[in-house]
């Protein structure tokens, strides 16, 4: 007779795990790990921009530098060394415009020094900028060569404005030219650019001297009409225009044996009460009658 069968063993405890997790894979299975993040390309197109941004700043602090020494030169009146320093910036481009004031204040110091094809060789290297053509228009005028100050004017790659054509006029006036000064201000007109109270005074002074009184008051009209009203200063210029000719007259009555008398004293008070009066915005001070 057969022996029976021994009763089964109890499972062990990694059969139950077996039991327990029946995949093929004896573990539970892990996260992936991350992918590794894909390599941006070089940005090459932003080389040339950051190279060009370094070497303006590098140019920034050099023309600084040299702005600096440009102004400590001019000011201690080295005008040569001056000079040769800013045609080693010529290259610049555009030029410092911290350089301006400086370059200008080099433009006036050698125009003054008779060196006026120097200081326009200091003006080339300044680029579009008006505070230098005026000081170079000033340089000119100063040094009595008013043809090459016009042809400047006419010629600046930037507009002039009202100081620069004031320089002119004054310069014109101040050598007798008052024909071609008031050609200057069709000229201003022309171009845009409104005269102010320095111009019309200006010509004023100049017309009354060499014009006579009636063309200043017609010039007088004329600055009414544009809108610029006449200030203390140039009601003074014309009405000192007209007390050097009533002395002229009283001292040509007195060399003809015709002494002023005391009509001719009222008449003179009277004048004056007339012009106090004309200048509206001034108080007659009438305790001086």
């Amino acid at each position: 007779m057969a022996a029976a069968p021994s009763p089964a063993a109890p499972p062990s405890h990694m059969s139950a795990a077996l039991i327990t997790f029946p995949s093929s894979h004896p573990y539970p299975s892990l996260p992936a790990p991350p992918k590794p993040p894909t390599p941006r390309p070089p940005q090459l197109h932003l080389v040339p921009r950051v190279a060009a941004s370094a070497a303006t700043a590098r140019r920034s602090a050099s023309s600084t530098s040299a702005t600096e020494r440009l102004h400590a030169l001019v000011r201690r009146g080295e005008l040569d060394d001056a000079l040769r320093l800013v045609e080693s910036l010529a290259g610049l481009n555009p030029p410092s415009p911290a350089a301006a004031g400086p370059c200008a204040a080099l433009i006036k110091k050698l125009c003054a020094s008779g060196r006026t094809a120097d200081a326009r060789r200091v003006l080339g290297a300044c680029g579009r900028d008006v505070v230098a053509y005026n000081a170079m228009v000033a340089g000119y005028c100063g040094a009595g060569q008013l043809d090459a100050a016009r042809r400047l004017v006419a010629d600046m790659p930037v507009e002039p404005d009202a100081y620069t054509y004031n320089t002119l006029i004054r310069g014109l006036c101040g050598r007798g030219r008052t024909s071609n000064a008031l050609a200057v201000l069709d000229d201003m007109l022309r171009r845009g650019c409104l005269p102010d109270v320095v111009t019309y005074t200006i010509l004023l002074e100049a017309t009354c001297k060499r014009n006579g009184y009636k063309q200043a008051m017609k010039l007088l009209d004329e600055m009414r009409d544009k809108g610029c009203a006449p200030d203390i200063i140039t009601y003074n210029v014309v009405l000192n225009e007209r007390w050097e000719d009533a002395e002229k007259l009283m001292e040509e009555m007195a060399h003809k044996g015709c002494p002023p008398n005391v009509c001719t004293n009222a008449s003179g008070r009277q004048l004056s009460w007339i012009a106090i009066r004309k200048c509206s915005h001034i108080v007659p001070l009438t305790f001086l009658f």
